[in-house]
C-alpha cells in the first residue's frame, strides 16, 4: 500500500556547473553535466565518469531559480528497481549567501530530490530529451512513480514493452487525476494500492477497507468505480467533470475488468468513502 503526499510538479532544467567536484577539469566539465537514470554524470578530462557520490559538493546554477549545491546522493533501497537514486540539495536563492534546503519535507520529514532525464509537455506526454532534466522532491507523484518502478527507460518486467506509458499513466493516477487533464482531485496522506499486469507493482494483500477504485491509461481514468475524495470530486459529478468517461464506466459496474477491456495499464484500490 502507498501514501499519496503532495502534488509537487517536476522543475524541468538545463543545469550549468559552476562548481567542479574533486577530479574534473573545469573546461572539460562546463556543458557536459547530464542525468543518467537518476544520477547526476559528469565525464572528466580523462573521459571517467563523475557520478553519485563523486558530486557531492557540486553546485548548478539552475538561471533564476538561483544555484544548487549536491549535499548528499544515496541508492534508495525502498524503490522498486535498485537504480534509483536520492539526492539531498540544497539552494541559494538569488540575492542570498544562504543555502537552505531544496525541498519542503514530507511527513517523514524526507527533503530529497529524484532527478530524471527528459520532461513532461504540456499534453502530460513524457518527452525522452537527453537535453535536459528534470527534479522532483520526495514528495512529488513524478518521483514516487519513479520510485514504484515506472522508469521511462525500463521495459516492463513481464511483456518488454516500454515503460514510458506506465510512467505518464502513473502522474494521473497518484494525483487522482480522472480526466487525465492535470486536475488533481486527491488529498495528501491518502493510501492507495497500486499494480498492473506486466510485473512492476503487485496488489498488496490484505487491507480489506480498500476497494476497486479505477482503471486508469495515459489519458486518465478509463472506468472509475468510486472517487478517491467524495468531498474534492464526487461520482455523481465524474461525468460532467469528465466528459470522456461514459456513464456505462463510472459507479458499481466498474471493475477490474472492464478497465482491462477498456485498455488500463494501471489500476488502483482505494478506501470507499461515503461523502460529506
Amino acid at each position: 500500500m502507498i501514501t499519496v503526499r503532495a502534488l509537487v510538479p517536476a522543475l524541468v532544467l538545463c543545469g550549468v556547473l559552476l562548481q567542479q567536484p574533486k577530479n574534473a577539469d573545469a573546461e572539460e566539465a562546463v556543458g557536459a553535466l547530464r542525468v543518467e537514470g537518476t544520477r547526476f554524470v559528469l565525464p572528466d578530462a580523462d573521459g571517467t565518469l563523475l557520478q553519485g557520490a563523486d558530486l557531492i559538493g557540486a553546485e548548478l546554477d539552475l538561471g533564476d531559480l538561483g544555484v544548487v549545491r549536491v549535499v548528499a546522493v544515496e541508492r534508495d533501497p525502498t524503490a522498486r528497481f535498485d537504480e534509483v537514486w536520492m539526492h539531498t540539495l540544497e539552494l541559494r536563492q538569488p540575492g542570498s549567501m544562504v543555502f537552505r534546503g531544496f525541498c519542503a519535507p514530507d511527513t517523514r520529514g524526507d527533503q530529497r530530490v529524484v532527478v530524471y532525464p527528459g520532461y513532461f509537455d504540456e499534453q502530460n506526454h513524457y518527452i525522452a530529451d537527453a537535453g535536459r532534466f528534470s527534479m522532483s522532491c520526495a514528495s512529488g507523484v513524478e518521483s514516487k512513480c519513479l520510485r514504484w518502478g515506472y522508469l521511462p527507460w525500463r521495459r516492463a518486467p513481464n511483456t518488454g514493452e516500454s515503460l514510458v506509458p506506465f510512467f505518464e499513466t502513473c502522474i494521473h493516477l497518484a494525483r487522482a487525476d480522472y480526466c487525465g487533464d492535470n486536475r488533481p482531485s486527491t488529498r495528501d496522506g491518502t493510501s492507495i494500492d497500486i499494480y498492473d499486469r506486466v510485473g512492476v507493482q503487485q496488489q498488496t494483500r490484505g487491507y480489506p477497507e480498500l476497494g476497486f477504485e479505477a482503471g486508469w491509461n495515459s489519458r486518465g481514468a478509463v472506468c472509475v468505480h468510486h472517487t478517491r475524495i467524495p468531498e474534492n470530486l464526487s461520482l455523481d459529478a465524474l461525468p460532467s467533470h469528465c466528459p470522456g468517461l461514459a456513464e456505462a464506466t463510472v459507479g458499481a459496474q466498474c471493475n477490474e475488468q472492464l478497465a482491462g477491456e477498456n485498455g488500463a495499464l494501471l489500476f488502483n484500490r482505494s478506501r470507499h468513502r461515503a461523502a460529506l
